[in-house]
This record gives structure tokens, sequence and C-alpha cells, in this order.
């Protein structure tokens, strides 16, 4: 049966795959559309299957944040070029839509409720995407920032309802990496194996008890430090530290979220 030109472009138009792949479904189903399209999303699911064990090691971080409200959200695909998709784009923004309206963040029911749209996509794209991660903050407050590679999100919330410094603040969180808020933040557990490793190190250098005790004391301190938000050099200002920055603005940071490209 010879399938026209202009039935192969409207059975792309509505399914998005290849010319040749859209042929061949015509063929099969007699030139019926209705037909051609459950035949492709029979077919081409299983070949979207087949694309999950591709490594995906690209995609993109996106956000979503109401004054009480905020969700970030982690798309990975094989690409850069295909982290860029329009299509691929929208998709992550009804994801967000789906959860600021159902205010639902769980990752297995999100997978489930968008599974068939992804399959498509991936049959589109011809690349295995993944909704890999998704956090969410409730509450007053809530800021973010996502860096303009979209390799790095962060929501945040603070006491007082000022964008812009929220803004500067999630900035300086994406760039410097801080694990916790405050020492108070830090796990008693993670700062005795800290200690144990700092206190195994200096004990090989020939000092005395107390020197060696001074040593593991500076090196704890800097440990918290650097990774706490509030003992970090402010970024948009490295003669003060985020703490004083917070004081001087009235400003205290209850929680945070970040999301990179690549970290687990």
């Amino acid at each position: 049966m010879k399938i026209s030109s202009k039935l192969i472009k409207e059975l792309r138009n509505l399914t998005g795959i290849g010319i040749m792949e859209c042929k061949n479904a015509l063929i099969y189903t007699k030139g019926n559309i209705s037909q051609a399209i459950d035949y492709i999303r029979k077919n081409f699911k299983l070949q979207a299957i087949k694309k999950h064990k591709n490594i995906t090691k690209e995609g993109f971080i996106t956000g979503l944040t109401t004054q009480n409200f905020g969700v970030l959200l982690e798309i990975n695909c094989q690409t850069d070029f295909v982290a860029k998709d329009r299509n691929l784009v929208k998709f992550a923004c009804a994801i967000l839509k789906y959860i600021h309206d159902h205010k639902n963040i769980n990752i297995y029911d999100i997978r489930y409720i968008f599974n068939e749209k992804l399959l498509e996509l991936i049959n589109i794209l011809k690349e295995n995407i993944i909704i890999n991660k998704l956090q969410k903050i409730d509450g007053n407050f809530i800021g973010q920032y996502i860096h303009h590679n979209k390799r790095i999100g962060v929501i945040l919330q603070s006491n007082i309802d000022n964008i812009l410094l929220m803004k500067n603040i999630a900035m300086h969180i994406a760039m410097q990496k801080p694990e916790y808020i405050s020492e108070n933040n830090i796990p008693q557990k993670l700062l005795k194996h800290e200690y144990n490793i700092q206190k195994n190190i200096a004990e090989q250098i020939n000092k005395s008890d107390n020197i060696i005790k001074k040593i593991v004391e500076g090196r704890i301190q800097k440990f918290i430090n650097n990774i706490t938000l509030y003992n970090q050099p402010f970024l948009l200002d490295t003669n003060k530290l985020v703490i004083d920055y917070l004081k001087s603005n009235n400003m205290i940071i209850k929680k945070f979220i970040r999301f990179e490209i690549g970290e687990k």
C-alpha cells in the first residue's frame, strides 16, 4: 500500500517519532492513523525500555517556588543537547505543576504517573531519560536559585519575605556547597569520625600532647567552617561570613536543598 507524505507528516506531528517509523506504522495498519498511533505506543515502548540501560550523565535542574512551597527536580539524560530540548523542558514543567497542585513529592508516584509520557519522550529523543531526584520545602518564605547552565539548583526557607536576599544566599549555597546550616546541624557521629582521623594524623608528628590537641582542634574547626553555611565567607562579600551578612539583614535560614548534576 502506498502511504502519502501528507499522512506520514500528520502521524509524525501527532507522535513526534521519525519519518520511517511513521511510514512503517502506517503500512502495517493500512493507513489508519488511529491504529498506527496504537501500534507506535505498543511497539516503541519496547524500544524505550531497551534504552533504560543507557548511562545518563547529563540533564538539568529545575524548580518551582511560591511564598510557602518550593520543589527542586532533577531530570537526567544522555547528552547536553537533549537536556536543552523543549519537549523535555515542558515535561519537567508538567511534573512541577502536578507536584504543586497535588502536593505529592513521592518520586515513585511521580515516576508511575508520568511513565507513559516519559516513554514517549525516550522514543522521540532517542535517549534514556530519568526522573532522578525530587525534594520539597513547605512553610513561609521560600526562595530559589537555578544556575544559568541548569546543572545546579537550590531552594531554601528563611524567616523573612525578601526574594533578593534569599536568592543571594541560595546563589552562595549553589557555588560554595555547604552541607549544613550551622555547627548545631552536624551529626555528632560525623564530627567524631573526623576528629579521630585528624587525631591519628596529628599523632604522627613528633610534638607534645598539648600541641597535638591544638592542631586537632584547629583542623576540626576548619572542617566545620568548610561544611557549614553560616561559617563560610560570603560569596558576594568575602570580608564577612554568611552569618554576619544574615544578621545585618535580620535573616535566618531554616532549611535548604541543593542539587547538582552528577552528585548522588
